[in-house]
């Protein structure tokens, strides 16, 4: 057992591999998203992490947070996001953040998936467990207009 303030955890709580995880959320336009430390499953405070892939000419429709700010570092691939009313070009390496209320989208211009870390903070409620997501994302993509 491992003691962090206050908080017991085990060993293989506090580490887990993407690959690893059961529950991929594939959305729509091309979107593959698996959160990796949450609150139910790690015991993560006032954040989620994830991971994201993005397919060639996938995209994420333009959307705002009411609460949460999301950051996000992309390692691989290319694309553009609009971030307000600004355009900027992503290449690996590159890093944004989308405020509360500030709309903004992804999109992948290359020919290899766009992939990229995503983190909220706070994070909405359906990000308190990798089950919880991918539960809520079902149901919401199989009554979807």
């Amino acid at each position: 057992m491992l003691t962090i303030r206050g908080g017991v955890y085990t060993k293989d709580e506090l580490f887990i591999c993407a690959k690893d995880v059961k529950y991929v959320v594939d959305k729509t336009h091309g979107r593959h998203s698996t959160l990796i430390v949450t609150k139910r499953d790690m015991g993560a405070k006032g954040f989620i992490l994830g991971v994201h892939s993005m397919d060639p000419r996938g995209f994420a429709p333009e959307h705002s947070h009411e609460k949460e700010q999301e950051a996000m570092y992309f390692f691989s691939g290319d694309g553009i996001a609009t971030i307000g009313r600004k355009e900027y070009v992503i290449e690996p390496d590159s890093g944004m953040l989308a405020p509360p209320k500030v709309r903004h989208s992804i999109s992948n211009t290359g020919r290899a998936p766009l992939r990229f870390v995503f983190v909220y903070c706070p994070p909405p409620p359906e990000h308190v467990s990798r089950e919880e997501y991918f539960k809520r994302a079902k149901d919401k993509l199989e009554h979807a207009p």
